[in-house]
């Protein structure tokens, strides 16, 4: 059994490899890095598991090493909104990173897969030390302002046909495959809906060749025609 598979963090070497590599860290001088390497923890992650909560500390930046982390914003009727998916080589917890405030939606794994922590107090130093990675920081959060405010504007204003072909081809893009994996229930987060509408939708867009329906995956057969309902002229 590895380190990592027993929960230990890898040596400093391992965690240096890991922090030039990130888009975000990677900017840092080489001393810095290693600086920062002796402060970060990298361990696994299990699907499922709830890696910070809404209202928890916000103690610090998470890195997503192998695999994928869903943001999640819950509500008390169990409809939860699903505001990001964090894949390898991103960062989620950037805003608690700034400001120390409590978090403000839950993290889970979507998947299995490995995690790094930053401590807040290790890495406000070099965010003073170094305006590029500040820059970088702020980069972060405006793309995350962004794709949360075109989430808010199709739930408020853009039908379910609209959302979900969005979503899908979204999806389909980030994991550079026409078929995604994902559950019904799942993507009922993402757009805001019930599963029941979903799956509706879905085994009509299924019925005229759009799509093929498979437990925990959907995936795209005639992609004009999803282009076309996803109205992306209109965009």
């Amino acid at each position: 059994m590895t380190r990592e598979e027993q929960g230990q963090s890898p040596g400093a070497d391992a965690r240096v490899e890991v922090l030039a590599k990130n888009p975000l860290f990677g900017r840092l001088p080489a001393e810095d890095i290693a600086r920062l390497a002796g402060f970060a923890h990298v361990r696994p992650m299990r699907r499922g598991e709830t890696l910070f909560r809404r209202g928890d500390p916000g103690a610090g930046l998470l890195a997503v090493l192998q695999g994928k982390v869903r943001v999640v914003l819950p509500s008390d009727d169990g409809k939860d909104i699903v505001l990001n998916t964090i894949r390898a080589g991103e960062v989620v917890g950037e805003m608690a990173l700034l400001d120390g405030r409590p978090r403000s939606a839950d993290a889970v794994a979507l998947t299995d897969g490995r995690i790094m922590t930053l401590d807040r107090r290790e890495v406000l130093p070099l965010l003073e030390a170094h305006p590029r990675l500040a820059l970088a920081v702020i980069e972060v959060l405006c793309d995350r302002l962004r794709r949360t405010s075109t989430q808010v504007e199709e739930l408020m204003f853009q039908p379910l046909e609209v959302r979900l072909a969005r979503a899908l081809l979204r999806l389909a893009a980030a994991q550079r495959l026409a078929s995604v994996a994902i559950t019904q229930k799942q993507l009922a987060e993402v757009v805001g809906a019930s599963r029941e509408s979903v799956n509706r939708l879905l085994k009509a867009w299924e019925a005229e060749g759009t799509v093929s329906l498979i437990p925990g995956r959907v995936t795209i057969r005639n992609e004009a025609t999803m282009h076309a309902l996803a109205r992306e002229s209109e965009g």
